[in-house]
């Protein structure tokens, strides 16, 4: 009998990661002193998923911006698990939303083997247009 048959076993669906600039996950100026960016993440995970994860131990990111410049930041990581792709498109809204109130330019995302960059703003035509 495999491990996957065992009654002390619940799947939880596929990993999704993503990571936040440390810095801004407390700020409350870009929630006009509502919330913070941390209370927002949690709120959203817990409501839609009911766990989380997230690793306090910065992480650092490295990329090239827009300028062509090599940039650089002190990220920290969120890991939530679902199964329904519906559930995926909703935390991609979501992300967009944080991405343009941090003003970010884009929020690294992997889930499974895939990587994503969520962008604060379209990367070209949108799906239907000609």
């Amino acid at each position: 009998m495999g491990t996957k048959n065992s009654p002390h076993i619940l799947a939880l669906g596929t990993m999704t990661e993503f990571y936040i600039p440390s810095h801004k996950l407390d700020d409350p100026r870009f929630y006009h002193g509502t919330q913070t960016a941390r209370s927002a993440i949690h709120e959203f995970l817990m409501h839609r998923y009911r766990a989380y994860t997230q690793s306090p131990t910065p992480v650092k990111g490295y990329w090239i911006d827009p300028t062509a410049q090599l940039s650089h930041d002190v990220l920290e990581r969120f890991e939530v698990s679902f199964n329904n792709e519906n559930e995926f498109d909703r935390l991609i809204e979501f992300l967009v939303e944080l991405c343009q109130r941090l003003s970010e330019e884009a929020i690294y995302v992997t889930r499974g083997t895939r990587s994503y960059l969520v962008t604060k703003d379209p990367v070209g035509p949108s799906p239907g247009s000609s």
